[in-house]
């Protein structure tokens, strides 16, 4: 029998709370957070476990990490996994939330939007470069900034997809806020 699964996320930036609790069912069956994988999450075959997950964004220096998971050790949640500025930590059921009311929900935002912001606007103007360049050349120049063109127009699709979904939770975010 196979100990490591794969599991697929549905996209951080618009179905974080419903990758969080796929990964808290998956755990009642068993299988553990181990890591993060290429658009998606390792798992661990083990006891089964019932905890929540939750995910933090925050770009540390190597000093800051011990403290950082120290404070969030203090409010009862254990750090699983990191990769890049992304943190993933467990808990009990029933433990605070990391991010329990709209303000610090969009500070969470507002720190993934930076380098989400940054990614897209540097694809699409790659994208709309190569298309001016394709537009106006002819013969090889031509044939290599279409190939350019496709390949960057595929990934800067995404780019701005996920860019609208940190927008969107960050609206959301804001409705909420007034509503109090």
């Amino acid at each position: 029998m196979l100990d490591k699964r794969y599991m697929i996320s549905d996209g951080l930036a618009f179905f974080e709370e419903r990758d969080m609790k796929k990964l808290s069912k998956k755990a009642a069956k068993g299988w553990h957070l181990k890591r993060f994988r290429l658009a998606g999450y390792e798992l661990e075959k083990g006891d089964s476990e019932e905890v929540i997950y939750n995910i933090d964004y925050r770009k540390l220096r190597a000093t800051e990490e011990e403290e950082y998971f120290e404070l969030f050790a203090y409010g009862g949640w254990t750090h699983v996994c990191s990769s890049a500025d992304m943190h993933i930590f467990k808990a009990a059921p029933g433990t605070t939330p990391i991010y329990s009311d709209a303000e610090s929900s969009l500070d969470k935002l507002n720190r993934l939007a930076k380098p989400v912001n940054l990614v897209a606007s540097v694809a699409l103007a790659i994208t709309i470069f190569l298309w001016i360049f394709m537009t106006f050349t002819s013969g090889t120049i031509q044939y290599i900034a279409q190939q350019g063109f496709t390949y960057s127009f595929i990934f800067t699709v995404p780019a701005v997809m996920t860019s609208c979904g940190v927008y969107y939770h960050m609206w959301k975010n804001l409705r909420l806020r007034s509503k109090y």
